[in-house]
């Protein structure tokens, strides 16, 4: 049976295929998105912020309601940029990556 790991590490792959046959604008937005979100999910970087703590804790100590912390770390959606910048002060990871907000997609465009 495979983990958790070796399935994301496949959707990546999949998700790294889709990217190279350069969709239309807002597919390739998705796959770019997914990407990031593969590489980095929220659950990887929530559990860097105090370990000994729970769940309720942890959204406590962030000013969050703990269905907000829930969502995050379940992958539903990601923080704003206030919290993706006070996680990152927290964790180190970048703030744009935490809130998987990148820069949209440079397209190539061909002459005709």
């Amino acid at each position: 049976m495979e983990t958790l790991i070796e399935r994301q590490a496949e959707a990546l792959r999949l998700v790294e295929q889709i990217i190279e046959l350069q969709p239309d604008d807002s597919t390739l937005a998705y796959a770019l998105k997914m990407r990031e979100r593969l590489k980095l999910p929220m659950r990887t970087v929530l559990a860097k912020l105090w370990p000994e703590l729970g769940p309720v804790q942890k959204a406590q100590k962030l000013g969050v309601a703990r269905q907000t912390f829930y969502g995050w770390e379940q992958g539903w959606f990601r923080p704003d940029k206030k919290f993706s910048k006070k996680i990152a002060a927290l964790t180190g990871f970048k703030a744009d990556e935490i809130s998987g907000r990148l820069c949209p997609p440079r397209r190539l465009v061909l002459p005709k």
